[in-house]
């Protein structure tokens, strides 16, 4: 179903309506550009913004956290521990990545019951790009810069009102309480939006040409093909190591578990993201590392991205959002190696 809020202030009355009862996850702008996630009590229209385009945090780290506690080892932890959560302005990049790890977490045996539960207890709000980033190129790599799944609710600006779209049954019940307050889109609303969001589209797929990438590459064939190519050994003399791009990308999942003692020194144990360019990302316990060199890291890092994933989920696990070129300390454009590798093929 599609709504419309006829102005800024009835979206903020249904944002407001929406975070009650829910611990609030929204984008807060820094007044350079970026936005950040923060997490606050409740939806503050002179503070939240649904955000022109993705913040600087991936929204993975709301149902993968950078570090967590997983419990004391060989105990029965009873209850959850998890309250209702809501995450607002949740853009398409983000949004596709929860496909892969919905599959490394929730779809795949055995299930991981705490990201389920994460998952479950989270209202993801999502909203139409309205702008982009110069490092933004999801068209290159089969996306768009609006969410047409996976979301709760998704909001799309129309002039001076905004659409409201339910996408679940978690969504449109959330909603409920604040229909009063919208009335039911006009279908020129929905043409509005559409011409909006396919202009949107033109403007990140052209960015993402100038760059050398183009919509329906295959870059599965290209890194097949490139397997044994020097251009891996070319752009890890960059590489520092820091696992920058593995930490801010949206679809990184790795993780190393550790074991030790809580604070009662009660032995028990955490989990925390991992790099595959950490050079002991791959060492086995008799000390062998089949990826000592970096240029094997990096080469493993695309493997997993535009092979792997590409087999067997039918699409990459990169969604565009030029997040690990904004953070790489060694400068390594993802869309450089892309473009080398669909050359040397």
């Amino acid at each position: 179903m599609i709504y419309a809020a006829a102005s800024d202030g009835v979206l903020g009355e249904v944002l407001g309506i929406l975070s009650r009862k829910r611990r609030l996850y929204a984008p807060v702008s820094t007044g350079n550009g970026q936005y950040h996630l923060e997490t606050a009590e409740q939806w503050d229209p002179d503070r939240h913004t649904v955000a022109p385009y993705r913040t600087v945090e991936p929204l993975k780290q709301l149902v993968f956290p950078p570090r967590e506690f997983l419990g004391r080892l060989w105990t029965e932890e009873e209850g959850n521990g998890i309250e209702e959560r809501i995450v607002i302005g949740v853009k398409n990049c983000d949004l596709s990545a929860l496909r892969i790890h919905d599959y490394v977490f929730r779809d795949s045996e055995p299930e991981d019951s705490r990201y389920a539960r994460l998952r479950e207890s989270t209202l993801i709000v999502s909203a139409d790009c309205t702008d982009c980033l110069p490092v933004c190129f999801c068209p290159a790599v089969g996306e768009q810069p609006y969410p047409q799944s996976g979301f709760d609710i998704n909001l799309s600006r129309v002039g001076e009102a905004w659409l409201v779209e339910t996408g679940s049954e978690k969504g449109e019940s959330a909603l409920a309480a604040a229909r009063d307050l919208m009335e039911e889109a006009t279908p020129e609303m929905v043409q509005q939006r559409d011409e909006s969001r396919k202009a949107m589209y033109t403007r990140v797929e052209q960015q993402a040409r100038e760059s050398g990438l183009a919509p329906g590459s295959d870059y599965r064939a290209a890194f097949q093909k490139a397997f044994e190519s020097e251009l891996w050994a070319d752009f890890a003399r960059d590489c520092v190591e820091c696992g920058a791009c593995n930490f801010v990308c949206c679809t990184c999942h790795c993780f190393l578990l550790g074991d030790g003692y809580d604070a009662d020194s009660l032995p028990a144990r955490v989990r925390e993201w991992d790099s595959c360019l950490f050079r002991n990302f791959a060492r086995v316990a008799g000390g062998a590392n089949p990826r000592e060199h970096r240029a094997a890291r990096l080469r493993n890092r695309f493997d997993k991205k535009f092979n792997f994933f590409v087999e067997i989920l039918g699409a990459p696990a990169c969604n565009g959002c030029g997040r690990c070129i904004e953070a790489c300390m060694g400068k390594i454009d993802i869309r450089k190696v892309l473009r080398r590798m669909l050359d040397e093929s």
